[in-house]
């Protein structure tokens, strides 16, 4: 008799193992989905703002998570016009005791920002903190991609 439960539960640990790990692998590829969806978003709303010109606003609703994890928006600029740098824009988030990360690319323009306790600027990079806020706001001014904190 204790043959026969030792087996079962060694069937039982070894199927609830690989239901697991199955289990993980399919919460990492949704995690890398979400975040592609947020980068590729985030740089179509950058590029509407630059094809529909000066005087452009809109407002623009981030998510504040990623599947539970919390994420950080980086946009890439450059002081340097002629360096042509800018346009990318990268989301990164930490997941499983490890960064993960997903850029998309986007125009290349002149970006300004208003600080806040959402947006700042590190070196060559606007950073966004979407746990921070909700909303933000994207417009053309004069050639100029400005982002605020909606």
């Amino acid at each position: 008799m204790l043959a026969y439960a030792g087996f079962f539960f060694l069937v039982f640990v070894s199927a609830v193992s690989i239901f697991l790990q199955v289990q993980n692998q399919e919460l990492s590829r949704a995690e890398h989905a979400y975040a592609q969806e947020i980068a590729y978003g985030f740089a179509d709303n950058v590029y509407t703002a630059f094809v529909a010109g000066p005087g452009f606003v809109e407002t623009v609703a981030v998510p504040r998570d990623i599947l539970g994890k919390h994420y950080w928006l980086w946009i890439s600029k450059s002081p340097d016009a002629s360096a042509r740098e800018t346009g990318m824009v990268y989301v990164e988030w930490q997941s499983e005791g490890k960064n993960e990360s997903f850029s998309a690319p986007t125009v290349t323009a002149s970006y300004s920002w208003v600080n806040s306790n959402m947006v700042s600027a590190p070196g060559n990079f606007i950073l966004i903190d979407p746990a921070k806020g909700g909303s933000l706001n994207i417009s053309n001014e004069a050639g100029t991609i400005k982002i605020v904190k909606g």
